[in-house]
């Protein structure tokens, strides 16, 4: 059966299930400026952000005929989960200064998502006649974690006299004391599990461009950004006595998920700074220091500058992880770091054998909140309990992650009777304490009654049931849950069926890989990969091996990537694949697949156990970001 008729089965099978239960939310196209007020001398952000869309081809700005555009566009993309819910963001940001006072309307914006063509809504910016509407100290300059430029034309410290360029001044021992990257974290010790800050400052007293070439990666940590994605924040700091812009690259907190010598890696930013010559100073004295002034916003000749490019690197920091105790590890201990409470309840005490009941056990504290997982339910005989729902209501921007985790579990219950759900066992350890802790819900009683299925219909007037007189009726009122799991069945038949066909012919050219003689070419297995990039992968995802297939999906996922961009495997990391995505016609949903897959293998892979009921999960974005390059639909 060729490719097309199978595919064609599937969306047939499959159309009026996607008809009736689309899940994906409106995508909106929304623009904001803030401030919607600013002084003449600031700087307003223009965020043009898509929301829930797949694929977001092109974004085009509006006219920017009343602005100088400082700094844009800088891409931005982030992913939130609420309750269950979860939500894209997709846009730019642009930072502009106004050219004159006045109330300015910037037009609406185009951008083509999931193959439509959508406007935004137009925004008022009003540039009033004051020096400064904002407190410039918190002005922010773009920053997506990638390669974002910044400018720091607006902010300086109050002494300019750095960017003076004397002559026979050693420009490169003039740059090391005015611009640096300074590196922090909140402690060097900890245990797995527990939270360290880390925090990426460029620390200046020159007037330059920066550009972040180098974003740390975090391999080994569990990682949540703290503060506004897109953006980075300044300041004025005092440093061994003298005042610098302090820019924030990037500040985070970590979950180590190993114990060891990790690393917090280092940063890197290119930055083009720009000197005042000496000389031409000391002939336009008269000016006196407005040529500073004039340094700032761009008004000197090329023939009064000289600009130095620099890349600074910050210092690499070593954090010691401790494992956690093996002393007194309770038995239900499953990775829990922290401080919690813990409390379960049922949704209904009494209820018939004809309903579902609904059991949630809720974990509240604070600590390593987003790899919490269920705990172990006995259920009693009698009770048939499905996998759990998670819902989740966490302050992520706390250190430590604080909020709510609980699991929601549906059951049934057949037969009626009294039914007991003993304690569950939760345990946890406090860094603080430096001690494992069990916590135990109280047993919950319910009492089920007797249901019926048989129900009166409006046909039988003499108020008495014939048989078979409900069944039409009941089969058409109850359809979709009859129509849902037949659909569900012949899909999962007709996916297995095709996998099975389709794993024949590929099983066999595996094995021929993995049993050549070591003398073999390496061309010859290149040859094979290139015709599937993920034979490795299928093979471990066939023996249903799971530290191997994360272990082959990292390899075949970067040694692909390797091979569409022309580079050497080693060389294959989130910043070069941004570069690389920038050069193509690759979109940006793509490469949003690719840095999530990499970041779930990094996980699997650092991870004590792994979750085999990811695999095939993985293995089919992994499918879909090389169908992509392809061009395939």
């Amino acid at each position: 059966m060729n490719v097309l008729l199978k595919r064609s089965l599937l969306l047939i099978l499959l159309s009026p299930l996607f008809y009736q239960y689309n899940v994906w939310a409106q995508v909106r196209f929304s623009a904001t400026a803030s401030p919607a007020v600013i002084g003449k001398n600031d700087i307003t952000e223009l965020r043009l952000m898509v929301e829930n869309a797949r694929d977001v081809q092109q974004i085009i700005p509006p006219s920017f005929k009343d602005f100088i555009v400082v700094s844009g566009p800088n891409q931005e993309s982030r992913m939130e989960s609420v309750n269950g819910v979860t939500k894209q963001y997709i846009g730019y940001t642009y930072q502009l200064q106004p050219r004159a006072k006045g109330s300015f309307i910037i037009g609406a914006a185009v951008a083509k998502a999931d193959g439509k063509i959508l406007k935004s809504n137009p925004v008022t910016v009003k540039v009033t006649n004051a020096a400064s509407a904002s407190n410039q100290n918190n002005q922010a300059f773009p920053f997506n974690g990638l390669s974002s430029l910044f400018d720091e034309p607006r902010q300086q410290t109050t002494d300019n006299r750095e960017n003076i360029l004397k002559k026979g001044e050693n420009v490169k021992e003039k740059i090391a004391k005015n611009i640096f990257i300074k590196t922090t974290v909140d402690k060097t010790n900890c245990y797995v599990g527990e939270p360290v800050v880390v925090d990426y400052k460029l620390y200046t007293r020159l007037k330059s461009e920066s550009n972040i070439t180098r974003n740390p990666s975090f391999n080994g940590f569990s990682v949540i950004d703290l503060g506004q994605p897109g953006s980075s924040f300044s300041s004025i700091q005092k440093l061994n006595g003298k005042e610098y812009n302090v820019y924030t690259l990037r500040k985070s907190q970590l979950y180590p998920l190993q114990a060891g010598a990790m690393e917090a890696e280092i940063a890197e930013v290119d930055n083009t700074i720009h000197f005042v010559k000496e000389d031409y100073f000391k002939s336009h004295q008269d000016n006196g220091y407005g040529i500073l002034e004039d340094l700032q916003f761009g008004g000197l000749p090329p023939e009064a500058m000289q600009d130095e490019k620099v890349t600074l690197q910050s210092k690499p920091l070593i954090i010691n992880v401790k494992a956690l105790p093996d002393t007194n590890k309770p038995a239900s201990f499953s990775g829990a770091v922290g401080n919690f409470s813990v409390d379960a309840a049922v949704e209904k005490g009494t209820f018939s054998t004809d309903d579902a009941g609904k059991f949630r056990f809720t974990i509240t504290g604070q600590g390593n909140m987003t790899m919490l997982n269920a705990p172990e339910i006995k259920w009693p005989d009698g009770i048939e309990s499905y996998d759990p729902r998670v819902v989740e209501s966490l302050d992520k921007q706390a250190v430590p992650i604080s909020g709510s985790k609980g699991f929601e579990y549906g059951f049934i219950v057949k037969k009626a009777g009294t039914y007991t759900l003993p304690s569950v066992e939760y345990s946890y350890f406090d860094p603080a304490l430096r001690s494992y802790k069990i916590l135990t819900t109280k047993p919950i009683t319910m009492t089920v009654t007797a249901g019926t299925e048989k129900k009166i219909t409006a046909n039988n007037s003499a108020g008495e049931q014939q048989p078979g007189d409900n069944i039409p009726s009941f089969l058409f009122n109850n359809r979709l849950w009859f129509i849902l799991p037949v659909a569900l069945i012949i899909f999962t038949g007709l996916f297995f069926w095709v996998r099975k066909e389709n794993n024949k012919e590929k099983a066999t050219a595996i094995v021929q890989i993995e049993e050549e003689d070591e003398t073999t070419p390496d061309e010859t297995k290149r040859v094979a990969l290139a015709f599937n990039p993920l034979a490795h992968t299928e093979y471990q995802l066939m023996h249903q091996n799971s530290r191997g297939f994360y272990e082959a999906l990292n390899s075949d996922i970067r040694c692909f990537l390797a091979n569409q961009f022309c580079v050497a495997v080693e060389d294959i990391n989130k910043k070069r694949i941004a570069e690389e995505l920038n050069k193509r016609a690759i979109s940006i949903h793509t490469g949003l697949q690719i840095q999530q897959i990499l970041d779930d293998i990094e996980w699997q892979l650092y991870t004590p156990l792994t979750d085999e009921n990811k695999m095939q999960e993985m293995y089919q974005a992994a499918t879909d970001i090389v169908r992509a390059f392809s061009g395939e639909v």
